[in-house]
């Protein structure tokens, strides 16, 4: 992705309260909700940040 698309789907993962969060010590990102519920949990950052785009689209 393009550090323009990169930003633009953090901003939107920031907007509607979306939270992408690596665990401690493990290689999974949470993807959270506005209200700090786990909606899901990916290998890669990557895959973390296509869901919140998913979410917010």
């Amino acid at each position: 992705m393009a550090n323009a698309q990169q930003g633009a789907t953090r901003a939107a993962a920031e907007l509607a309260g979306y939270t992408i969060r690596k665990r401690a010590n493990t290689r999974w990102w949470e993807v959270l909700d506005p209200d700090g519920q786990l909606v899901c949990l990916t290998v890669y950052r990557r895959g973390a940040r296509e869901v919140v785009r998913r979410l917010t689209a």
